[in-house]
């Protein structure tokens, strides 16, 4: 044993480089998968945090095998939570209102904005919320609010929480004439996985009670012990809720309750609700397991590359009298110890990209102490991974006549060599499917981002402002002072932010009897001219459409027009408000919605009787030609000044948009690092096999040389297998990777198409990376004195 040992250190001893490579190539493998597999676990085990998750269910409104949420009334949840039997809690649970500006001490007002969800008083009952301090039982007052404990400390950090005050200004649109709540409760903080992490909870008012049409809010439910969601869907049936409901054309839709469990990845959610792709995850957990693969791949390859160097001394020890069965298990047990220190090198990787914060793109917050299974699943896996890659070699090694090897280098026979090609090829194939899936997945990010959006966008700038009426002193001023700068075009405002959001709120009309669904956006008169979009038929807005009277007037995207033929002018039964309304014209299609869904045509209303007076987003048009720097100081001053206490932004349209698709970059960041790395690897693998492949064949160089061969052919020599092999590898890896990037696209309504160049350029970028690694570590050994390796036995 201490003479393998010692030949075995003397020889990576000798290759440094190629050992070196390997053992960093195995601790990142390592590294990489125990960052994905930690993602895998945060999604998987998403909405199983609560007590009892099994008795949790959400209320949806449709057809159950369509699988797409949809926002409910609040009369029907409140019937059903009174009336089945079944339900032992209830909550509505709206997350969908504006941020709102709270401070802790009104005589020096500093505000912070923050969304409180609002819910009712069961709700910690419902989800199990565990209090630390004080509880939920005076959440039944309107007053009343509950904050999670990290916050607590944030707000308060000499730890006085539990009764004190958030003071807000302006109407809340929850809890009408209450302008300060009392903390009654500090719960434990929600996981990152679960759909209810938020930081403050408020007690839902009687905003929209009793109403069966208007669908603002969802529902959640704790089932008593022993019910199931199939029987509380038949409680459901029989409540004669279904029949209650003033929507029109229900068809086939019903109200039917599914385990919050199935909401994650198994639901069409909309945009205020966490949801995942399972193929995304699929593709992340495989190239996780590739990279493995490719590492073990690698310590084969090492370990068989080294059997020259090796035997002779392995097939001595077996003349002396040690058995095959104590050498193949010496032989792996190095392996097993090469993997081991591998793994124990991973952990620090992992600990240090936590520590420097360079893992925010992967969506949640990685921890070797919250994660501890993954790390001991990981551990195990590098110890069958070190078995595997250590018996083969092992076997090997030991598996000629003692006699035989004693005579001549036997290890170079043929099959090992086949097998280390077939290895490579495996890695190639795997490289090729990486490279091309990373690409599309860059192309189609840059296709979104990059959509026409129908919108000049170029100059505009989007100010996030306080929850104050627009026809307050304090927008007036703010609109007034802006228009007085020479960059200032003009000034227009909306409640939504417009582009970045993945859905707006939701109304239908009828017109000769059909129902049509839109996005409704609250706006001024001027929206429609200040985001520069072009009026095609009929009128734009005038002055005069935001007095406060009973007609409303809209404006609608082309879209509607092409899906519906109806004319401008047209007058339109809004029955959801019951009123008529004028639609006054039709501009271009907009896109403020990303590309994952099919986006509804936007109908933009002007600020009327119904509609709300809070339009917190200000769309700032600055002049052609002039200084962007400028303009945004000016913008920031002006907003110091006029809103004091208040924190305001500013931003380039083009990042509020950019927040569409942030989902899609950071997964697009995941997958292509990993692929990297995976591709890395592979290279690594090669990169060690050719440096042993020019020193085993040095002597042949040498009299090649002597015989008059030149360098070029001499290089030619080395590189035209690993050349070939990459090219049939690459058509191999064709049909898999158009497969895999034809399933991933799926999910976009838009999507680009797959053109064969990505596949010949990823075929040609890795011959060229073979070629010029093969170059690069041969040259040396090509160029040398022959009589020189001529010497060298």
């Amino acid at each position: 044993m201490k003479t393998i040992l010692r030949n075995l250190f003397y020889t990576l001893k000798r290759f440094r480089t190629a050992s070196v490579l390997n053992l960093l190539g195995l601790s990142t493998a390592f590294a990489a998968f125990m960052l994905i597999m930690m993602k895998a676990s945060y999604e998987y085990n998403f909405d199983t945090c609560y007590p009892d998750s099994d008795r949790l269910v959400m209320l949806n409104f449709g057809e159950e095998k369509d699988n797409s949420i949809t926002l409910l009334p609040r009369g029907p949840i409140d019937f059903l939570i009174q009336q089945v039997p079944g339900i032992e809690y209830g909550t509505i649970y709206a997350p969908c209102w504006q941020k709102q500006a709270f401070c802790t001490n009104p005589e020096n007002p500093q505000y912070f904005y923050e969304t409180p969800w609002a819910v009712y008083p069961d709700f910690g009952k419902v989800i199990g919320l565990q209090f630390v301090k004080g509880s939920d039982k005076d959440m039944d007052k309107p007053e009343s609010i509950i904050i999670s404990e990290s916050y607590a400390h944030k707000l308060f950090p000499k730890g006085n929480a539990l009764g004190s005050y958030l003071y807000t200004e302006g109407n809340t649109g929850l809890v009408a004439g209450i302008d300060k709540f009392r903390i009654c409760g500090i719960f434990k903080d929600l996981p990152e996985n679960c759909q209810f992490k938020n930081d403050i909870f408020i007690r839902m008012s009687d905003f929209q009670k009793d109403d069966w049409g208007s669908m603002n809010f969802f529902a959640f439910f704790r089932l008593k012990p022993g019910v199931s969601a199939t029987d509380i869907n038949s409680q459901i049936e029989a409540s004669g809720a279904n029949k209650r409901l003033n929507i029109v054309d229900k068809g086939n839709q019903r109200l039917y309750v599914f385990p919050i469990q199935k909401l994650y990845y198994d639901m069409s959610a909309s945009y205020y609700l966490k949801t995942g792709n399972r193929n995304t995850m699929i593709l992340l957990v495989s190239i996780g397991l590739l990279i493995i693969i490719i590492a073990c791949i690698n310590l084969i390859n090492f370990s068989t590359a080294l059997a020259p160097v090796r035997m002779r001394s392995i097939n001595t020890q077996k003349v002396l009298g040690s058995s095959n069965w104590e050498l193949r298990r010496a032989l792996s047990t190095e392996s097993v110890g090469i993997i081991l220190i591998s793994w124990f090198l991973s952990l620090g990787i992992v600990e240090i990209l936590i520590r420097l914060k360079m893992l925010t793109f992967m969506g949640f917050t990685p921890s070797l102490i919250t994660y501890w299974h993954i790390i001991g699943y990981t551990g195990i896996i590098a110890l069958v991974t070190g078995v595997i890659a250590g018996v083969y070699p092992a076997w090997y090694m030991t598996s000629f006549p003692p006699a035989l090897v004693l005579k001549g280098n036997c290890a170079l026979s043929g099959r090992g060599k086949r097998l280390r090609m077939f290895l490579i090829g495996f890695q190639y194939i795997v490289s090729f499917v990486l490279i091309v899936t990373a690409g599309f997945i860059f192309l189609q990010n840059r296709f979104m981002q990059n959509y026409i959006s129908g919108i000049d966008k170029d100059q505009i700038l989007v100010a996030s402002l306080p929850q104050m009426p627009y026809q307050s002193s304090e927008y007036r001023n703010f609109t007034n002072t802006l228009k007085s700068f020479a960059e200032i075009d003009d000034i227009a405002y909306a409640k939504s932010s417009l582009g970045g959001e993945n859905g707006y709120t939701q109304y239908a009309f009828l017109y000769k009897e059909k129902m049509y669904g839109h996005y409704y956006i609250d706006v001024t008169t001027n929206f429609c001219k200040v985001m520069g979009m072009k009026i095609v038929s009929g009128e734009d807005f005038l002055p005069s459409d935001s007095i406060l009277h009973n007609d409303l007037n809209f404006i609608a995207t082309q879209d509607l027009q092409q899906k519906t033929g109806i004319p401008a002018g047209s007058t339109l039964d809004f029955f959801v408000w019951g009123m008529n309304v004028k639609l006054k014209g039709y501009v271009n299609n907009v896109q403020f919605t990303s590309l994952r869904s099919e986006a509804l045509p936007y109908i933009f209303c002007p600020n009327g009787k119904y509609s709300s007076d809070i339009l917190p987003f200000a769309y700032i048009r600055v002049k052609a030609g002039s200084n962007m720097r400028t303009a945004l100081k000016h913008i920031r001053q002006t907003l110091a000044k006029c809103f004091i206490g208040y924190p305001v932004e500013v931003k380039f349209y083009d990042q509020v948009y950019s927040q569409l698709y942030q989902k899609e970059a950071e997964q697009q960041r995941m997958i292509t690092l990993f692929s990297l790395l995976a591709i890395l690897i592979s290279l690594v693998g090669v990169f060690g096999l050719i440096i042993f492949e020019a020193e085993q064949r040095r002597k042949e160089i040498g009299i090649r040389k002597v015989y008059g061969a030149h360098t070029y052919q001499i290089l030619w020599i080395f590189g035209q297998s690993y050349l070939t092999l990459s090219i049939v590898s690459s058509i191999i890896a064709t049909p898999i990777a158009w497969y895999i990037v034809s399933k991933w696209l799926e999910q976009f309504t838009e999507r680009i198409d797959i053109t064969p160049w990505m596949f010949i350029l990823t075929c040609i970028i890795i011959s060229l990376i073979t070629l010029i690694t093969i170059t690069i570590q041969n040259y040396r050994a090509a160029t040398s004195n022959p009589i020189k390796n001529l010497k060298t036995e």
